[in-house]
């Protein structure tokens, strides 16, 4: 009896250039057989050979990013210390009833902010309805990755 041969085609390393969606993500390398690499992936543009060297290039860059990530966590981290327990002090006009013409709003209290020096956008600021009339109240400021502050606020009579 004669053996049957079995001819398997070798694997390569290829590195994702796009999302492909039985493969995956861009960036990720993996292994696919070298026909579907050079009939499929390589014409479309769809992926590149994983070279030792370009692997290397793709952990140093993940190395990096990853460093980026931690210090800009680490920032957001100390605004958001530095900023909880601040007090606001704002002047308003008010009418004969003791209500603010204008009411203190998300914008108001954000421009505030970024004037005391903390990089703080409308939609972090977490208020429930403008304020309408004087008194002291607290606001919180959401950041990102669960960071969070609570700002103190008093609105006196102009």
């Amino acid at each position: 009896m004669r053996p049957t041969l079995c001819y398997t085609m070798g694997d390569m390393k290829v590195i994702l250039l796009a999302d492909v969606k039985t493969l995956g993500k861009e960036g990720d390398v993996i292994e696919v057989s070298d026909g579907h690499a050079r009939n499929f992936l390589f014409p479309q543009n769809l992926a590149i050979a994983a070279t030792t060297e370009l692997i290397q290039k793709k952990a140093e860059r993940e190395r990096m990013e990853k460093k980026q990530t931690n210090k800009k966590i680490a920032n957001i981290g100390e605004t958001a210390n530095k900023l909880d327990g601040h007090e606001i002090m704002l002047e308003e006009k008010v009418n004969d009833a003791g209500v603010l013409y204008a009411a203190v709003t998300k914008k108001v209290l954000a421009k505030v902010l970024r004037k005391d020096g903390f990089d703080v956008e409308e939609e972090m600021i977490v208020l429930n309805n403008p304020i309408k009339e004087p008194g002291e109240y607290t606001f919180k400021v959401e950041f990102s990755h669960g960071f969070e502050s609570d700002v103190h606020l008093v609105v006196e009579a102009e």
